[in-house]
């Protein structure tokens, strides 16, 4: 993560929760080399797909780290238009500061997933899992998985995030056998054979994203049965580099429902990929 603007930005960045990345400026030649490869190799290897089988557009609404402002505000706004948005969690924040303000409580995730809204996984510690041994990845993941499970005792944690977007041909063997999916930031629509390992997602940004970028995506994910995943993080006026303000969060919300497209968690929307008709009239 990038250093962010905003209101939240005064605070030091050593004291905030999943602060920019510091780590890779320290890394040898030959480790960032093979970084890069293994990089590669995770997003050009399908291990893990999925051939859409869905009847209609889809649109689904993510959130990472869960800012407070994503649930008490953003929630409320994609509901509005019929949407529930999957919020992937690093249990280790909760209630934190972070580049994107506070981090929602635990009392707040129940309260949003009680309104049905999916709760996701990151890994506890918002470490990037590329960085890290087999071992640690395991852990980490399990303690943050056994955490959102204590959110709700209905909450089904299937769905992951990779912190940072960032990824190896290594990890993401790993997390696609232990997660339903696997949310990148790899740029792009999901459609056809879809890599579960990672899906394409499009950043919500106001500092990356204009209102015609948004309609252009739109109409292309509504040309045929494709599936358009916006990520982003705190939602207010002023918002983070990461960040969307309240406006521009309706205006793709109201964009993707004039066109047709479903909203849909991502566990909604991997169950009608793979075929399932289920109360497809709603």
């Amino acid at each position: 993560m990038a250093q962010s603007r905003g209101p939240f930005m005064s605070r030091s960045s050593a004291a905030l929760f999943a602060p920019p990345r510091t780590d890779l400026d320290d890394l040898s030649l030959t480790t960032r080399l093979s970084g890069k490869v293994s990089r590669f190799l995770a997003r050009n290897i399908r291990t893990k797909t999925l051939a859409m089988r869905n009847a209609q557009p889809m649109v689904t609404f993510t959130f990472d780290d869960v800012p407070a402002t994503a649930c008490h505000v953003g929630a409320l706004i994609i509901e509005q238009y019929g949407a529930r948005g999957t919020y992937y969690v690093s249990g280790g924040g909760c209630g934190a500061p972070s580049p994107c303000g506070p981090l929602a409580t635990i009392d707040l995730l129940r309260v949003l997933a009680a309104r049905g809204h999916e709760i996701g996984c990151h890994t506890y510690s918002h470490t990037a899992v590329a960085s890290i041994g087999a071992r640690e990845l395991a852990t980490d993941t399990e303690r943050n998985h056994s955490f959102l499970k204590s959110v709700s005792d209905r909450t089904a944690v299937r769905n992951f995030a990779y912190p940072y977007g960032d990824l190896s041909f290594r990890t993401k063997r790993y997390l696609e056998r232990r997660f339903d999916s696997c949310r990148s930031l790899l740029p792009g629509i999901n459609r056809g054979t879809i890599d579960l390992g990672a899906l394409k997602t499009w950043a919500l940004e106001n500092a990356s994203i204009s209102r015609r970028r948004i309609l252009g995506l739109v109409a292309e994910t509504a040309t045929s049965s494709n599936w358009l995943v916006f990520n982003s993080h705190d939602v207010q006026d002023e918002p983070s580099r990461f960040g969307v303000s309240q406006d521009l969060l309706a205006f793709a919300a109201s964009a993707a429902k004039d066109a047709g497209c479903r909203p849909v968690t991502i566990a909604e929307g991997l169950r009608l990929a793979a075929g399932d008709k289920t109360n497809d009239s709603d």
